[in-house]
């Protein structure tokens, strides 16, 4: 299943040449924006992933059963406004958007799993293979986080991003935007990352001991080869600050990249390149039809270097390109539509910043879907933080309501599959009845949509203060005898509670509780459930869960929640 962000979007060109960003345009003292951050957070299967941690400023969000998130309005630089994302078992996410006043900003972002690659003892020399990548340990490199000696087994998480990637925009850390040794502010194009975390088999932070250093060596693609230099810079990633910190070099050894670290986050070997802004639209046969969500591929003719950007819901997008570089433009439909190209055109050189015409794409093999509506509450007031699932054979698009409640989405269709629309509220966490198309007209308008039932199941977990909603179908209620046994898995996080009731309502100690989106299994558990409701078979169990509970490495947390689940 693929899930997309259909909505306002405004500069979104990335990866490699296509980046939003000049030299002087980091400074946080410019000009502010307000700013609205909404999206979905999803991981590299484009499944959504719920109960991660997103902000910007001081507003913040938990994403919700299907990924989702939207933050309050807040005031950031407008060419600095950096967004945070944080999941256990997932590396950190932070980057900086160029964004316009008074504006929603939709982001798609994929979370990177941590994988354990490989274990070692710390007295050993050893070679740890991320990918095509690699990273040799000394013996003795390795330390504890507070600088002090460390002997015991060292377990190395890490990614390799491979520079090729056409999803590699939507992963990465940062926006290749890098700060040079000298201070200069730097636009980036990437020959590979490499992003590396330590621990012990606690979980306990590691480094790297002062005064060792760690080689690592990347592959250099065969369609980058010809461009690679025999030197080239090294960059980390400084997660607070969103940006790319020159440290080092890295040099050409046959088909690698190959250069020392002092201590480890996300690497990057980069050329840096100066850029101008373009900015342009795309339309259907008039101007009154823009392009929403098709991709737009920008390659460099001199080395092949591509970048890509989707349009918004007007059709518009722009970015930052190469200065003097003759490219080919191409309007792509999704991949829905088999990734055929609508439009193609050679463009540049160009030295100043350029607006092109408008693009006008006449005679498609597809048709545009037109979906618009307002969200209501039962109060029939609008639901201004929410959003409408468009589900199209399968294919999940979000478009997110504005301020009076009003949704609207452009979508191309390829064939003529039924589509089906629901509502969501994420503050009340409430959805609508969801609305049939089987034979959809080129435009629809639901006109107001109730979104005031309840959910038909749910377990929400909040744990140390974060919260995981998990909705619908994902839940199971299992008697067995006099054990009650509560439970719902989402791709790769879960929850199990386990509760001796006798198959009756009131408060019970829970015997067991899992949470695989944080801490796993607690043990010495002061927790209880109170069950209000406990209906037979195919009728719903609710009730609550609270108390507290201590993790494998000694570590208390506090778990509220509560949950309405059918009985199985």
């Amino acid at each position: 299943m693929k899930n997309r962000i259909v909505s306002c979007l405004l500069l979104l060109l990335l990866p490699a040449i296509w980046q939003s960003c000049q030299k002087d345009q980091f400074e946080t003292d410019g000009p502010s924006a307000r700013i609205v951050f909404a999206g979905q957070i999803t991981d590299e299967n484009d499944q959504p992933l719920a109960g991660a941690t997103v902000s910007a400023g001081n507003a913040s969000a938990i994403t919700d059963g299907n990924g989702v998130f939207r933050l309050d309005a807040v005031n950031l630089p407008a060419r600095n406004a950096i967004l945070n994302v944080r999941l256990a078992g997932y590396f950190d996410f932070s980057r900086a958007y160029v964004v316009e006043n008074n504006a929603i900003q939709p982001v798609s972002i994929q979370l990177l799993k941590k994988r354990m690659i490989h274990s070692f003892l710390a007295a050993q020399n050893t070679v740890a293979q991320a990918g095509a990548a690699q990273i040799r340990f000394p013996a003795n490199s390795v330390s504890r986080s507070d600088g002090s000696a460390y002997s015991g087994v060292v377990q190395v998480y890490a990614r390799y991003l491979d520079p090729t990637d056409p999803d590699l925009n939507r992963h990465m850390p940062g926006d290749l935007r890098g700060s040079s040794s000298s201070g200069e502010d730097q636009t980036l194009a990437t020959f590979g990352m490499l992003g590396v975390e330590l621990a012990t088999p606690g979980g306990d932070p590691l480094q790297i001991a002062n005064g060792q250093t760690v080689e690592i060596a990347m592959p250099i693609p065969s369609e980058k080869s010809a461009a690679a230099p025999t030197e080239i810079p090294l960059w980390h990633y400084d997660l607070e600050k969103a940006r790319w910190v020159e440290e080092g070099s890295a040099q050409r050894i046959g088909d690698q990249y190959v250069g020392k670290v002092k201590h480890f986050s996300f690497w990057n070997c980069d050329a840096p390149f100066p850029l101008i802004y373009m900015r342009g639209k795309v339309f259907l046969e008039n101007h009154e039809q823009p392009v929403g969500g098709a991709v737009v591929r920008l390659t460099m003719l001199s080395n092949g270097w591509i970048g890509f950007g989707e349009t918004d819901t007007e059709g518009r997008f722009g970015g930052a390109i190469p200065i003097n570089e003759v490219m080919k433009l191409e309007v792509i439909l999704p991949a829905d539509c088999g990734t055929q190209v609508l439009y193609t055109q050679t463009i540049g050189p160009f030295s100043t910043d350029v607006n092109l015409p408008d693009i006008v794409i006449r005679n498609l093999n597809a048709k545009t879907l037109v979906v618009s509506g307002r969200l209501i509450n039962c109060a029939q007031k609008p639901v201004t933080k929410g959003f409408a699932i468009i589900n199209i054979a399968g294919n999940r698009y979000h478009s997110y309501s504005d301020a009076g409640g009003n949704f609207s989405a452009v979508i191309i269709q390829c064939d003529n599959a039924a589509i089906d629309i629901t509502g969501y509220d994420m503050t009340a966490e409430k959805k609508s009845q969801t609305l049939n198309f089987p034979n959809p007209a080129a435009t629809i308008k639901t006109g107001d949509l109730a979104v005031c039932e309840s959910l038909t199941e749910y377990i929400e977990i909040i744990y140390d203060g974060v919260k995981t909603t998990f909705i619908d179908s994902l839940n199971t209620a299992i008697v067995e005898g006099s054990w009650f046994f509560l439970g719902a898995r989402q791709q790769d996080k879960s929850v199990e509670i386990s509760i001796e009731n006798d198959n009756q309502t009131g408060t019970f100690p829970v015997q067991y509780f899992g949470f695989t989106s944080s801490a796993g299994t607690l043990t010495n558990l002061n927790m209880s459930a109170t069950i209000t409701e406990f209906g037979l078979s195919g009728q719903p169990v609710v009730g609550t869960i609270s108390g507290t509970g201590q993790s494998a490495n000694g570590q208390n947390h506090t778990i509220t929640g509560s949950f309405r689940v059918l009985r199985q």
